[in-house]
């Protein structure tokens, strides 16, 4: 019984609330985080920083997948995935573009 009053009034001034609302009508008090609404320029920016920036986009990827909207759950997701196929080509044309280095070096040398 203790908690059903719990979760039907505000913490702050006791008044009672419903559980759809986002700040006690009667302090003001924040209940709850309002869910912000993802834009597209949101998640092509979000894309963007994982495929050109591969480390950094694990950040928001992670912070996406954490919260409890299924949307944004989907964007950490891509988000993450991208980064990390991002990163995974990073490595593997760097080690490219240094081996081929390193046969242009050794070619002068034998010269």
């Amino acid at each position: 019984m203790e908690t059903e009053i719990n979760q039907n009034s505000c913490p702050v001034c006791h008044q009672r609330i419903l559980p759809e609302y986002y700040f006690c009508p009667n302090c003001g008090n924040n209940l709850r985080e309002k869910a912000k609404e993802i834009t597209i320029a949101t998640q092509v920016g979000l894309y963007m920083l994982a495929i050109f920036l591969p480390p950094l986009g694990l950040w928001p990827g992670i912070k996406y997948l954490n919260k409890e909207d299924i949307k944004a759950k989907k964007i950490g997701g891509i988000t993450t995935a991208l980064t990390l196929f991002s990163t995974v080509v990073t490595i593997w044309w760097t080690f490219k573009l240094v081996g081929n280095y390193l046969d242009m070096v050794n070619g002068m040398m034998l010269y």
